[in-house]
């Protein structure tokens, strides 16, 4: 009785806390550009792209544990574009920065290095993207990258950065001449900026741009959720049962040794 008791208090208790997970855009919106960052074209000699999103963005303390982006809209695999892209190593490192995602304020340095504080590799190795995209229509946000190490992001300290390194040795490829690029927003002040360099993965500076592509954070936090009428019930039940069965062994009278 006891033990059953408790397992329904347990229960209920852990229904009280969840994680509510969120899938959050930045920019947006539809796109206006296409491009191959944050990879770059089919080729060696590597890449470096740092991608920073305005902390407006996000809602308190958020744990980010997949980005997506799509192909640009109508686009479809072809003779010349295929479906996907395979970067043989990349290292992605998420951190903050003080770099604002606006072009008014806190505009980002050309030098790497000086963007980003309290990183941390949130993937490594090879990496291959797929879509399905069809050609009709805004396209599905696919080319998703799992992270294996997931970052707990404050918007309090700072911009969101993200960083991604193809080294010099690495090669990127697929079928046909190319890959299906992604939707890129190039807008003034839209919470998004870059800096670019898709010809050197040893390059310490890079070129300063508006063009973002768009990103999906499949984001987590834990909360408090409202409890449904039947875990209040089984909550209930199950405390009464703890307490019912306390008293009884109270009550028990104790055995004399003959």
């Amino acid at each position: 009785m006891y033990r059953t008791a408790f397992k329904l208090a347990a229960a209920a208790a852990l229904a009280l806390s969840s994680s509510a997970f969120a899938q959050q855009i930045a920019p947006n919106g539809p796109g206006n550009a296409q491009g191959p960052t944050p990879l770059r074209y089919f080729g060696t000699g590597g890449s470096r792209v740092q991608q920073i999103y305005s902390s407006s963005y996000f809602t308190g303390p958020q744990t980010i544990s997949a980005i997506s982006f799509r192909a640009y809209p109508g686009g479809a695999p072809s003779f010349f574009s295929g479906n996907s892209v395979t970067a043989s190593n990349i290292t992605i490192t998420a951190g903050n920065s003080n770099a604002s995602g606006n072009d008014t304020a806190g505009l980002a340095s050309a030098t790497f290095a000086n963007n980003v504080f309290n990183p941390q590799v949130v993937y490594s190795g090879p990496l291959t993207l797929t879509t399905a995209a069809t050609g009709t229509g805004p396209q599905p946000f696919d080319y998703t990258i799992n992270f294996m190490n997931p970052f707990t992001y404050n918007p309090a300290a700072g911009s969101l950065i993200f960083d991604f390194l193809i080294p010099s040795s690495a090669t990127v490829s697929g079928s046909g001449f190319g890959f299906l690029t992604f939707d890129t927003a190039n807008t003034l002040n839209d919470g998004a900026f870059s800096v670019i360099d898709i010809n050197d993965g040893n390059a310490t500076t890079g070129t300063l741009s508006t063009a973002s592509a768009i990103t999906r954070f499949t984001t987590s936090s834990q909360v408090a959720a409202v409890p449904e009428p039947s875990t209040w019930a089984m909550m209930l039940i199950g405390f009464g049962g703890i307490g019912v069965s306390l008293r009884r062994r109270r009550r028990s009278p104790i055995r004399q040794a003959a």
